[in-house]
């Protein structure tokens, strides 16, 4: 894992244009050595993080035998061992062990189809020096990131937006609508970013852009609906799926090590790992002062205990988070408000303190197994096997959903009775959902919530933001009703899960030089619980069903139907010591400058964090979060 930069330009000039100081902001993702390499319009740059033959011959960009091709690699191929056998059948001859060589082979043989056969994360850019052509990719979920930007003139492209800032042409702004997008997810859904004509390649999506007619095309390579059915005992596959997948997720030449809760996920990957694993295996989690219920180092010690793991705690603490923030913020390279933001960099911070170079973490049950509630209502709600409330028409009127809000959002009121209606408004107002939309986002409280306060903060630079803007991330629902659990699915993966979990996860462990695996969203499983599903819906078998089917005798029955918890850090305190410390910053900030916030309303936004409960301090948090990174990346 490493980070990936460069610039392409239409005219002969690019050999000048990518310098080592754009490298060195990638530094903390490739902190083993760097390269760069030039020609007339191409100019790449790499941060390595040596993980697949830590000898020089692992060096990028790397350059093809014949000099045709140079590509510049972040990621990992799982599958490189079997694809470089496969090539050497065909005649290709190696001259090093790493992944990135056999990445390349496997572009000079089979062109851009080459990514149908990857198994692993990644985004790559590969140069054609002949035919003066980019060719770009990002693996199937978007565990790797890849920004780009691109003009008349000039295409640019980085692992992370602090190294692809400093390459535009002209200083960047912030984009209204996803800034929106962000208020209403606590993220950037993809392909979005915070900056006007900054977007990311989707994932599954292969870009090439040709310099000759300057033209640019995005093509999906891979559909998570499109799966192909499978056969046989679903519990016997899942778990053979994933017993593969750890089996090439291990494949290092570095020390591994598992991040461990007391979840079902992270267990598994830790009792697959430890059987499969031939060195000194270690774990690690995180925890709080005075060992609150939420507190799963008890449970996480244990299981380690009885594999045989060595076992390593952290406690965060109110204060550690606070100070940390504006750290945090640099880490994060855009804002992602989730909470746990701070315990999940701990995690690798840990790992690396302790000289682990790789992380094999659970991240991808809860998308992918059916883990959450409400993703399972959602398809209820979508198949129509839910009998939905009727709602007289009358409270669905502007002028009366007005008058509810000013009552649920006075000060006057007193609070519990402010929340009561708050939660009252969002189950009986009806559903925003535009026609034929999928029925799926508007079951989180936070979203709807959030158009009550754009209509409040919002200042003029938000004016062209439609309501309708909120739900552009969501799919079609489909007509068809066995599609609806593949589509809602993906909705997730596209979204939450990308947006959220895999740029968080990504952002925080390659600020400490680890790279996180995730076994549970590697190919073979994806496809295996996909392909199960298309002919045997699995959506009514409750919280991870078929995962915990393929478990037993794996894990313990007690870990199996230990209720769900999820990571609960101690959020009213920290985002509470967060808005204390940093609120200030909203006033005069930048977020007013932009046209974001309406002058003088940074006050406002600090009294709802304080009067109106968790909805409130989580647009405040946002806020703060957005402006703090205003202030790192833009002024």
């Amino acid at each position: 894992m490493c980070g990936i930069v460069g610039v392409i330009t239409r005219e002969p000039v690019a050999a000048s244009s990518l310098d080592a100081a754009a490298i060195a902001c990638l530094g903390h993702r490739g902190p083993d050595g760097s390269g760069r390499w030039s020609d007339d319009h191409a100019g790449l740059g790499h941060a390595r993080l040596a993980i697949i033959d830590l000898s020089e011959g692992g060096s990028q960009p790397m350059v093809s035998a014949g000099g045709r091709y140079v590509i510049t690699f972040n990621g990992e191929i799982y599958n490189y061992v079997e694809l470089a056998e496969e090539l050497r059948g065909l005649g290709h001859r190696f001259e090093s062990r790493c992944d990135t060589e056999v990445a390349l082979a496997a572009f000079e043989r089979w062109g851009p189809a080459c990514v149908e056969r990857f198994r692993g994360m990644f985004a790559l850019a590969i140069w054609d020096t002949r035919e003066r052509e980019l060719f770009m990719a990002r693996d199937r979920v978007g565990e790797k990131p890849l920004a780009v930007y691109r003009d008349g003139d000039r295409l640019v492209f980085a692992s992370e937006l602090k190294a692809l800032i400093p390459l535009l042409p002209r200083s960047p702004e912030l984009d209204p609508a996803a800034v929106d997008l962000y208020l209403h997810y606590q993220y950037w859904p993809e392909p979005w970013t915070p900056l006007e004509g900054v977007r990311r390649v989707p994932p599954a999506h292969t870009a090439t852009l040709r310099v000759d007619d300057w033209r640019y095309e995005e093509r999906r390579y891979w559909d998570l609906e499109s799966c192909s059915p499978i056969g046989g005992d679903p519990a016997e596959a899942i778990r053979g799926a994933l017993e593969e997948s750890v089996r090439l997720t291990l494949r290092s030449d570095v020390p591994v090590g598992v991040a461990l809760s007391g979840g079902i996920d992270s267990a598994c990957v830790a009792a697959l790992a430890s059987a499969q694993y031939g060195g000194r295996l270690r774990a690690f989690s995180v925890g709080y002062p005075g060992r609150p219920p939420y507190d799963e180092r008890a449970q996480a010690r244990a299981l380690a205990e009885k594999l045989g793991i060595e076992f390593e705690e952290v406690e965060l603490d109110v204060d550690g988070f606070v100070d940390f923030f504006p750290e945090l913020v640099r880490i994060l390279d855009e804002p992602i408000a989730d909470p746990a933001a701070f315990g999940h960099y701990a995690v690798p911070r840990a790992a690396s303190e302790a000289g682990i170079k790789v992380l094999l973490t659970g991240i991808g049950g809860d998308e992918l197994f059916w883990g959450y509630d409400w993703v399972r209502r959602a398809v209820a709600l979508n198949r129509g096997e839910v009998r939905e409330q009727i709602v007289p028409a009358v409270l669905c009127g502007p002028g009366v959903q007005r008058w509810v809000h000013r009552f649920a959002h006075s000060p006057r009121v007193p609070a519990a009775v402010r929340r009561r209606a708050a939660r009252w408004i969002d189950s009986e107002s009806g559903d925003r959902t535009p026609e034929g939309a999928l029925r799926m986002i508007t079951l989180s409280d936070d979203f709807n919530r959030a158009f009550g306060y754009g209509g409040r903060f919002y200042g003029d630079g938000m004016a062209s933001v439609g309501e309708e803007n909120a739900f552009r991330p969501m799919g079609r629902c489909p007509e068809d009703l066995g599609a609806v659990p593949g589509r809602v699915l993906a909705s997730l993966f596209s979204t939450w899960l990308s947006g959220n979990c895999l740029a968080l996860g990504d952002r925080v462990s390659m600020a400490v030089g680890v790279e996180s695996r995730l076994p549970l969203l590697e190919t073979g499983v994806i496809e295996a619980a996909m392909g199960l599903r298309a002919e045997r819906p699995d959506h009514l078998q409750g919280h991870k069903g078929r995962l915990k089917a393929a478990l037993r005798g794996v894990l313990d029955d007690e870990i199996l139907d230990r209720p769900k918890r999820g990571f609960q850090p101690p959020v009213s305190d920290w985002l509470g010591g967060v808005l204390e410390k940093y609120g200030g910053r909203l006033a005069g900030g930048h977020l007013e400058s932009a046209g974001v916030l309406r002058p003088g309303v940074g006050p406002e936004v600090l009294r709802a964090a304080s009067d109106e409960g968790w909805p409130g301090l989580g647009m405040a948090y946002k806020l703060v979060l957005l402006e703090t990174w205003c202030g790192e990346f833009l002024d």
